[in-house]
């Protein structure tokens, strides 16, 4: 009796700990951050180039990421989380340089 009630413990306990992995998996792949880029000219700056201005700069880590075209000229939005406060950057694609919003 005891051996098939400990057996049943074990079990019960594996499963919450796996689900407890699992569940954090989740999460990680939801803070991944998505790339989504529009084509650039070879001397531009690139999406993953701003993305680390914008880290560099700001600190935090890049939750999503993509280019748009603002006004006629592609601007990167990055958006970061740094101690739970998430921030957009702007950075021009052609200059590289952080713009306001």
């Amino acid at each position: 009796m005891f051996r098939a009630f400990s057996n049943t413990l074990f079990a019960l306990l594996m499963v919450t700990i796996m689900g407890t992995v699992a569940a954090a998996e989740v999460v990680e792949a939801r803070t991944e951050f998505r790339v989504e880029s529009m084509s650039l000219a070879a001397n531009e700056v690139s999406l993953q180039q701003a993305a680390a201005i914008a880290k560099q700069n700001h600190g935090g880590k890049v939750v999503k990421a993509e280019t748009r075209d603002r006004d006629g000229r592609l601007v990167h939005f990055i958006r970061l989380i740094n101690n739970g406060r998430v921030k957009t950057v702007l950075i021009d694609a052609e200059s590289g340089q952080e713009i306001s919003p």
